[in-house]
């Protein structure tokens, strides 16, 4: 069940982000959404089967961008190795944690687009705008995706509990019927 919350957790964001936030003023210069996401999976879920929701998210934005192709895969599979190591030696649930892993995730994926740019041959160069958006982006994700892994973690505990309540009721309703 909690992948199936991390589905609909991921496609409202991506639904989000690519609808509804380009329409906002501002919002159009607004880091990726979908890793918010991305580090509450590396940070909650440590099954194999991780690997493969995070690569599947990053096809689906891959996809929807119209930027190089793997370009969010494999920045958000660098953004799971990152956690996945970094979680190995410091406390996880640290506000700090989150705050640095977001601020590595941002640099990360701004260091991964930056490469793309830098690597197609037609390259004409950045400009001072381009270097303050990037920045701008590390700036804002650093700050907003401790509070969305926040959000997200509260959505989960309060999608856990509706679970076990729909579990319990429907457990009583088949013992009344057969009592």
């Amino acid at each position: 069940m909690k992948w199936l919350f991390a589905g609909f957790t991921g496609l409202f964001l991506v639904v989000f982000q690519t609808v509804l936030l380009p329409s906002l003023p501002g919002g159009l210069y607004c880091f990726d959404l979908t890793i918010i996401l991305i580090v509450f999976i590396s940070l909650h879920f440590s099954h194999y089967m991780t690997v493969v929701v995070i690569a599947g998210i990053g096809g689906i934005m891959d996809s929807l961008s119209g930027a190089p192709f793997f370009l969010y895969t494999f920045s958000y599979i660098w953004v799971f190795l990152i956690v996945g190591l970094a979680r190995q030696f410091v406390f996880q649930t640290s506000t700090l944690f989150v705050m640095v892993i977001s601020l590595l995730s941002m640099t990360v994926q701004q260091g991964i687009f930056l490469f793309s740019v830098f690597s197609r041959q037609d390259y004409t160069g950045f400009g001072a705008m381009e270097i303050s958006l990037m920045l701008r982006q590390v700036g804002w994700g650093t700050v907003m995706i401790p509070l969305g892994v926040w959000m997200i973690a509260a959505g989960n505990r309060r999608w856990q509990a509706m679970i076990q309540r729909m579990i319990k009721n429907r457990e009583q309703k088949r013992n009344q019927a057969h009592g």
